[in-house]
């Protein structure tokens, strides 16, 4: 099967050499870099489309070479909903075709990126008659795929479609979801990629969600834990098991049940696929969907009698990070594995470690505990203290230098914080992540802590890249919270800091935060200490836009107008906030909470 497989792909290589490609790459690199004028109008594009379609639709060998281009994920992306569903008629009207060129590597690229993009064009259309071509193209690929499955699980051809096509249907499942978000945040500014797009559901009244059922049938017929190992079908089941866990979770536990009986008969296949790359997915699909009772034996026989080794695994932390934030917020079953992993968490964690997904582990924890009241997070938050030497009254205060400052408690007994440099340690983002989970759930220990930070640990915190993110958070944690005695206490500590701070390139968005969350007494003494290095400021390239938000040359020039500016803009904000504020009932209980 391997050497078949290789000859077939040596086989699509040199097909795919022989494919002249030039003229559809030009075109398509043209339209994406707008080289090009005539390019830019929408009527000539509107009538380059209508001609690629032409092309394409009368002659096959044009279509695969429109199809080979690597630039034509693009070309669909910006074609408005008319064309790309006649492009997408084109790709499944005919079974021959749609066979031929789905068991083509680089052409039935052009089916995923369809797959991909066909939910937002969608959302982005409410002309009925492309809406419903699309319906029928999506029906015409779905019956292809029932058909066909059986084939396409034993060659493969089509793979990568069939997972695109089970993305786009029924309800879109949680890892799904995650996915998306991550995605639009991280690759929101950087070069087009179709991989980076936000994969949308297609619409309900389409009713394809029959499909994940349809598919569902072949599951039974196959041995599922060597699958579950399967470079290429692994990825497949596990979709479509979360699939049918959030569509039709009845349907769903029968093939629950069958893996459960499958892992039972083979009692090491359990342990040996949750630390494999493919297995370990597949493993976290099973524990997602798994019912109760299920998840209660694996918990018992696998995962709790392993807490240090599979949390510690590069692929066997994937299953327990998904349970943590999944199933523990709402399963009382999993308070043990809460407890289990507080216990042996000191075993787990290491924060000066290359390793980051151990440290994760500690967030995961955190935000879980805000959810379940029914977790121990005093035992949790004594854990960590313990683990930073920190278990004396006399040393929790010293537990945000620790984290954020010092590599250890050791250092803050022999240095003097005021005299010493503070750059021992560089900033991780995961202890500004811990710091401030800690510090929003209002734990007394580090609110004391965080106040007993002076002003050049302060200071050091503000000008750092991941430090200056902590500072800001807090800051606007505390406006939201009516904590006015922390703002100006960072205010006074700070003082005379100002200058160096608005310098430095972190600096300057804590200054901007300073002054957004600030009373006019607070930002009086922000302009009072500026002015007397405008110049300097201005020509500064960090500083200079701080010296243009705050109108600092008209508060020189008109100091009474410029306070009057400030009271009516601060006076609207709140406003706002209040408005804001009065429309989330929840919040005004936790603010009720809080003042209490």
């Amino acid at each position: 099967m391997g050497r078949k497989k290789e000859l077939k792909i040596e086989e699509n290589d040199q097909n795919a050499s022989k494919v002249d490609t030039r003229y559809y790459d030009e075109l398509f690199k043209k339209i994406k870099d707008q080289e090009s004028e005539e390019f830019n109008d929408s009527e000539s594009l509107e009538a380059l489309y209508s001609t690629i379609l032409e092309q394409i639709e009368e002659d096959n060998s044009e279509l695969k070479k429109c199809l080979y281009s690597y630039h034509v994920d693009y070309f669909l992306y910006k074609s408005s909903v008319e064309n790309f569903s006649k492009f997408f008629t084109i790709l499944t009207s005919n079974k021959e075709l749609l066979e031929q060129l789905l068991s083509d590597t680089r052409t039935s690229r052009a089916y995923e990126a369809c797959l991909m993009l066909i939910g937002n064009k969608t959302k982005s259309s409410s002309d009925s008659c492309p809406l419903e071509s699309l319906k029928n193209s999506m029906i015409d690929l779905g019956d292809y795929f029932e058909s066909n499955l059986e084939n396409i699980l034993e060659t493969h051809n089509g793979i990568f479609s069939l997972r695109a096509f089970l993305r786009v249907i029924g309800n879109q499942d949680i890892l799904e979801t995650i996915s998306n978000e991550t995605n639009n945040k991280k690759f929101k500014k950087k070069e087009f990629n179709i991989k980076n797009v936000c994969v949308r559901i297609v619409p309900d009244d389409w009713n394809l969600g029959v499909y994940l059922k349809k598919f569902s049938k072949f599951l039974k017929e196959i041995n599922l834990l060597e699958i579950g190992l399967d470079a290429e079908l692994s990825p497949f089941v596990s979709l479509l098991l979360r699939k049918m866990y959030a569509n039709y979770p009845d349907k769903c536990c029968s093939i629950i049940e069958k893996i459960h009986k499958q892992f039972v008969k083979k009692p090491n296949s359990f342990n040996s696929m949750i630390q494999d790359a493919k297995g370990s997915r597949f493993i976290e699909s099973f524990l997602l969907a798994s019912q109760f009772e299920i998840l209660c034996y694996y918990l018992n026989e696998n995962i709790l009698p392993n807490i240090v080794s599979y949390t510690k695994h590069i692929y066997a932390n994937y299953p327990i990070q998904t349970l943590i934030k999944h199933r523990m917020h709402n399963e009382p079953a999993l308070v043990v594995l809460f407890d289990s992993l507080v216990e042996n968490l000191t075993s787990i964690i290491d924060l000066n470690t290359d390793l980051i997904y151990k440290n994760y582990l500690i967030v995961e924890l955190i935000e879980v505990c805000a959810k379940n009241s029914n977790l121990n997070f005093k035992n949790l938050i004594q854990t960590i203290l313990d683990y930073f030497g920190l278990n004396t009254e006399e040393n929790k205060i010293h537990f945000l230098r620790v984290l954020l400052v010092y590599q250890k408690l050791d250092d803050i007994q022999k240095e003097s914080p005021i005299d010493q440099a503070l750059y021992v340690l560089d900033l991780k983002p995961i202890a500004s992540t811990i710091a401030t989970k800690l510090i929003e759930l209002d734990e007394k220990t580090i609110n004391k802590s965080f106040n007993s930070l002076n002003s050049n640990e302060l200071e050091y915190l503000a000008t750092n890249s991941v430090g200056s993110h902590f500072v800001q958070k807090v800051l606007n944690l505390c406006q939201s919270k009516d904590r006015n005695v922390w703002i100006q206490s960072i205010f006074e500590k700070l003082k005379g800091r100002f200058v160096n701070i608005s310098k430095n390139k972190s600096g300057s968005f804590v200054m901007e935060t300073l002054w957004s969350v600030g009373t006019l007494k607070q930002r009086l003494m922000i302009v009072d200490e500026l002015k007397m290095c405008e110049h300097q400021l201005k020509n500064d390239q960090y500083a200079k836009f701080l010296v243009n938000k705050i109108g600092l040359n008209f508060y020189k020039r008109k100091p009474d107008e410029w306070k009057q500016i400030q009271t009516n803009e601060i006076k609207k904000k709140r406003l706002f906030s209040d408005i804001i504020s009065d429309s989330n009932p929840n919040d005004n209980k936790n603010k009720k909470k809080f003042k209490k």
